[in-house]
């Protein structure tokens, strides 16, 4: 937080406990939207529902939208339905529909409910679409043009419009049917001389997804040329709203932190743990650290009950054990996480995962020749100093292994999300503790193998 808004969050504090609300308001009227967020979220829930109480809806409204979502919910579950029926009303239909369906299904039934006609309409409208689609995300609030307009009449119906939609800088043109034919700039607009006809000026070659695309596909279409607003049809390419670039941006970043979170095996809502209930945390943490545990003991303890009899004849194999599992774990998930990472950012097709495979084999290569020498040379330090024994044989085996394992890793971490992705399962779930576990059982797998036949030609067992 800014040294500035520091004071200014003490300064309200003091206000709130004497009562002043009024001159608390005040105060965040005169500050930036973002700034007055930030100050709110740092007040408790008591002082929040005050200041909102007393705040008008337009500027309550503005704060309301620069929180994240888990304050934004936390707002809402704290004031009364009618009082934020009437913040919402101040809303863009789209930010109202993300702030609704983050709520219980009858608490936004309840505000829904009591919301004017029209932004009621808009909201039910939008929500139908679901969460995490693209007409989820659009706004309805646009201008349309029809092609057969002369662009004087455009342009008073864009004047006419202007105060109640989002964005006028880029206009989509309709035919009589409401389906879209093209587009064009408001600079493009205002230049054409008032007697051509729209359809003369606009661009019929543009980008358009469908309601039902998926959010993050929507976003990465936009982001691929350069779109600062996108429109959004129906199967029959009837102009249903429009997406902005502020809505692209927040979209790859809940994306982002989604992916980031499940790579871990927490949860997404868990956007601070200081801010995130004890129970909520801990019931989104724990099952995927019962399976870890669970499955350690199953499979990682099954293989090394079956090679037993090669630690017991020959010790100093325990000794490398969990610099095998590590080095394993550690290469699949950094060949994991750029192939999520990949996945995320880019199109998919046959020829760009053989490219990356064969990327991630050679990389492994190099990195295991490297790490190799490394811990070829480590076994006979370690040797020496601990006369540890079987030297030559530990070395022979710990080396192979360590190049078995590395590109193992490197071809599972590439692949698994891969798969994932092609069953319609988030990537990102692969990078969790289940490709731990998975590459565990496998490191250990090929070393007590390699360390089998290793042993066996030497006549040590």
């Amino acid at each position: 937080m800014k040294a500035r808004n520091k004071i200014l969050l003490t300064a309200i504090k003091n206000l709130l406990a004497k009562g002043e609300i009024k001159r608390a308001t005040l105060i965040l009227n005169r500050v930036h939207s973002v700034d007055a967020a930030e100050i709110i979220e740092n007040l408790d829930d008591e002082q929040r529902q005050k200041i909102f109480q007393s705040w008008s809806a337009h500027s309550s409204a503005e704060a309301l939208l620069e929180m994240d979502e888990y304050d934004q919910v936390e707002v809402a579950h704290h004031l009364d339905n009618e009082l934020i029926a009437d913040i919402i009303e101040e809303m863009p239909a789209d930010d109202a529909t993300d702030l609704l369906g983050d709520l219980e299904p009858d608490e936004t039934e309840d505000i829904i409910s009591l919301m004017k006609t029209k932004a009621a309409v808009k909201v039910k409208q939008l929500l139908k679409y679901g969460k995490n689609t693209a007409g989820g995300i659009m706004t309805p609030e646009f201008v349309s043009l029809r092609k057969t307009k002369t662009a004087d009449q455009a342009l008073q119906k864009v004047r006419k419009a202007a105060k109640g939609t989002e964005t006028i800088y880029n206009l989509f043109v309709v035919n009589d049917e409401n389906q879209l034919v093209g587009a064009l700039s408001l600079r493009d607009l205002l230049i054409a001389s008032p007697e051509i006809k729209i359809k003369e000026i606009m661009n019929p070659d543009l980008i358009n997804v469908e309601a039902s695309t998926d959010q993050e596909d929507a976003a990465h279409l936009m982001a691929k040329y350069d779109l600062l607003v996108m429109p959004v049809v129906d199967e029959e390419q009837h102009l249903l709203g429009i997406i902005t670039i502020d809505d692209v941006v927040d979209v790859l970043e809940e994306e982002a932190t989604e992916d980031m979170y499940r790579m871990s095996g927490a949860s997404e809502f868990e956007s601070d743990v200081a801010e995130t209930s004890l129970a909520k945390a801990t019931r989104s943490r724990i099952p995927w650290l019962i399976l870890a545990l669970v499955g350690e003991v199953i499979l990682v303890g099954a293989v090394a009950a079956r090679f037993s009899f090669l630690y017991k004849a020959v010790p100093a194999l325990g000794i490398y054990w969990a610099a095998m599992t590590s080095i394993g774990g550690n290469t699949s998930f950094q060949a994991a996480t750029v192939a999520v990472r990949g996945l995320a950012v880019g199109p998919v097709d046959s020829q760009i995962i053989r490219r990356r495979i064969r990327r991630e084999l050679l990389l492994s290569f190099s990195i295991s020749v490297i790490t190799t020498i490394v811990l070829f040379v480590l076994v006979l330090v370690a040797n020496s100093i601990f006369n540890i024994g079987n030297v030559l044989e530990i070395a022979l085996i710990v080396a192979s292994a360590n190049i078995a394992i590395i590109i193992t890793g490197a071809f599972t971490g590439a692949i698994i999300p891969i798969v994932f992705h092609r069953l319609k399962i988030d990537p990102a779930v692969s990078s969790s503790p289940l490709l731990a576990l998975m590459m565990d059982a496998l490191s250990l797998l090929i070393y007590f193998s390699i360390a089998f036949g290793v042993l066996s030609a030497f006549g040590t067992i």
